[in-house]
């Protein structure tokens, strides 16, 4: 529970709000603030690969962008099909499953499947209006949001060439996996189970209960997790109260902009040293993006995302105290909350080394906790 010491979180926290402001600079300028929530939404592909060698950077940016406009794409279709509750639920699981198997197998540390959950729940959010063209607006949006990001975090590879490095080969890295298979239907289990409870509860995000077991589950072991479900309800608790008198003082475009692009250096900066204390800036980020084009209820909104995350975070605890062996010793040494922190294969520690380590390095620590020590 207590803070970490950390160093080099600034450049990235940075790069990252310049990229949302760019995001929302494009959606202001082009006459389509309404979208800006999803170019926004794309421009956290920024936080992929941060502080990756630039050739390494530029990929995994690429692909987790990819992977947020295909959630966002997937999720708009079936909700502008108006497709059933549980059709819906087992998208959002799988979704989040698929998603924290390619984390961990591409090894890209913080923030894992979770933005990529965050970002199939933002396609849920029901369409009004021809559902063809808000699929394709919603879509383009987060695709600007992704070229921004790449943009940004990869522009000083035009300055500094030798900066660039190598990068793996991905079929190296996708291969089977069965720790990281059993952590993947872990995490489809726990979404699955989040989300349907939020939805016969009446909460209006049950994506918001799957995301919240998904971020639990990227704790290290089951003791790791449990510190993640308490300091993520709470620090949610505190974000949601945070946020209401924000999303009903009625701001006006430009004002939530900067909000939630101060919002995000902020987080990014706190992030790796306490994430309990994260979460107070991530939540009122979350609800001032989601509320762009929307018109929720400011108190109903906060209260379902904080019980949505209450709830997400208790099942995703239990789905891994059930699936964790009596006996189980922790997989990694250390604090506890250095899991947010890590980045493997950090530039600033494997400059050199060019990450060799990935094709055949240790499997992410992330994900290891509910396999059996066997399957290390």
């Amino acid at each position: 529970m207590r803070v970490n010491r950390m160093s080099g979180t600034l450049g990235g926290a940075v790069r990252c709000g310049l990229t949302v402001t760019l995001a929302f600079l494009v959606a202001a300028l082009t006459g389509h603030t309404d979208l800006a929530g999803f170019a926004a939404l794309g421009a956290l592909a920024s936080l992929y690969g941060r502080d990756e060698v630039y050739a390494w950077r530029w990929r995994l940016m690429t692909l987790a962008g990819g992977s947020l406009a295909a959630a966002v794409l997937l999720c708009s279709v079936l909700s502008g099909r108006g497709a059933p509750t549980p059709v819906l639920l087992v998208a959002i699981g799988a979704i989040a499953a698929l998603a924290t198997a390619a984390c961990a197998l591409l090894r890209t540390g913080p923030p894992g499947g979770t933005i990529i959950v965050f970002a199939a729940g933002a396609g849920l959010v029901p369409i009004t209006g021809d559902a063809g063209t808000a699929v394709a607006e919603r879509t383009v949006a987060t695709l600007v949001g992704v070229a921004a990001a790449l943009a940004v975090c990869n522009a000083g590879a035009l300055v500094d060439r030798g900066a660039r490095g190598a990068a793996p080969r991905l079929r190296s890295l996708l291969r089977h996996d069965p720790a990281v298979l059993g952590s993947a239907l872990l995490v489809l289990c726990a979404s699955v189970a989040a989300g349907a409870v939020a939805s016969l509860a009446g909460w209006g995000h049950p994506a918001w209960a799957a995301m919240g077991a998904t971020a639990v589950l990227h704790g290290r072991d089951v003791h790791h997790m449990g510190q993640r479900a308490i300091q993520r309800g709470l620090g949610t608790l505190g974000g949601a109260l945070v946020a209401v008198p924000l999303l009903g003082a009625h701001l006006p475009f430009w004002a939530v902009a900067v909000l939630v692009v101060g919002l995000q250096v902020v987080t990014e900066v706190v992030v790796g040293r306490h994430y309990g204390l994260a979460m107070l800036t991530i939540t009122p980020m979350a609800l001032l993006m989601t509320s762009i084009g929307g018109t929720a209820e400011p108190v109903t909104m906060a209260v379902d995302r904080a019980l949505d995350t209450l709830v997400g975070a208790l099942i995703g605890v239990a789905v891994a105290v059930i699936a964790a062996r009596p006996g189980t010793p922790a997989t990694e040494a250390g604090d506890p909350a250095t899991l947010d922190a890590e980045r493997p294969g950090d530039r600033r520690r494997t400059r050199a080394a060019a990450h060799p380590v990935h094709p055949g390095g240790r499997r992410p620590a992330a994900l290891r906790a509910p396999a059996p020590p066997a399957s290390r």
